[in-house]
């Protein structure tokens, strides 16, 4: 599947147009999502009240039919969707063939969209015995911890000092059961965050493949690592806020046999 680039949207800054792909101005004011198959074939996802939902709306259908894996570079906001959404879209979770999934975002104006992934997301944080979805709850609090564990206090002090242990227990889930649902919408319904992902996108002057973990500002180039002769220090391709390095040894990814000098603990 493919899309064009046909329409210039402007933004809340007076001097930046953004284009977006598969989305065109219609005569009466509103915005027109499509799509293009490979076959040349535009499918119709729906009109919306701005540019920038129809640009969701765009980014929604085409991954509801290529799924996750999905370039980033036909995409208009791939940093906005989260892994719940991404499953919600495409795969055995979601409610339907991506046929189904994609009459459901062209319907998503009226807000019904948003209404099943919310319900979508509290239903997997349940999901204890889905592997899939546990996982996407394990990382979730993994990345979130330090902001969980004030919610909890926060739960724990507006439940009061005569609530039972039981009571507190199912509150502080009840709270991070929220947090989750709230994480799992899509960024880009943020006006804020779609003017700043823009303003990212032109410091930047690239697209991240994986710009779910965009940096908030770009690694500087000169990185002070020590290590020793014979190694070489490898940036891995996450893009996080953090200087993600790793340093192996020349010789050990050209050696074929293992040195005898080594420990047995660095044998690879």
């Amino acid at each position: 599947m493919a899309t064009t680039e046909i329409v210039v949207a402007p933004t809340s800054t007076p001097a930046t147009a953004v284009q977006y792909r598969g989305v065109a101005l219609l005569p009466n004011g509103k915005w027109r999502a499509y799509i293009v198959s490979r076959d040349g074939q535009v499918v119709d996802v729906g009109e919306f009240g701005t540019a920038t939902a129809a640009a969701l709306a765009h980014d929604r259908a085409i991954l509801a039919v290529l799924g996750p894996g999905t370039c980033a570079a036909v995409l208009n906001f791939r940093a906005a969707f989260s892994d719940t959404e991404l499953r919600f879209l495409r795969g055995r979770h979601a409610p339907a063939r991506p046929s189904g999934v994609v009459a459901m975002v062209k319907l998503s104006a009226d807000g019904s969209y948003d209404t099943e992934l919310s319900r979508f997301a509290s239903h997997a944080f349940d999901a204890y015995m889905d592997p899939e979805l546990a996982l996407d709850v394990a990382n979730f609090r993994f990345a979130h911890s330090d902001m969980l564990r004030q919610l909890k206090e926060k739960v724990v002090i507006t439940a009061g000092t005569t609530a039972d242990q039981e009571t507190c227990a199912k509150a502080k889930l009840d709270a991070e059961r929220e947090a989750f649902v709230q994480a799992a919408k899509n960024k880009a319904t943020d006006e804020l965050w779609v003017e700043r992902y823009h303003h990212r996108r032109q410091q930047s002057g690239r697209t991240f493949e994986d710009e779910n973990r965009w940096p908030i500002t770009m690694p500087t180039i000169d990185v002070n690592v020590d290590w020793f002769p014979g190694e070489e220090l490898i940036y891995l391709p996450h893009g996080s806020c953090y200087v993600d390095e790793m340093i192996v040894r020349k010789d050990l990814i050209k050696n074929t046999e293992p040195d005898t000098h080594m420990h047995d603990d660095l044998l690879i």
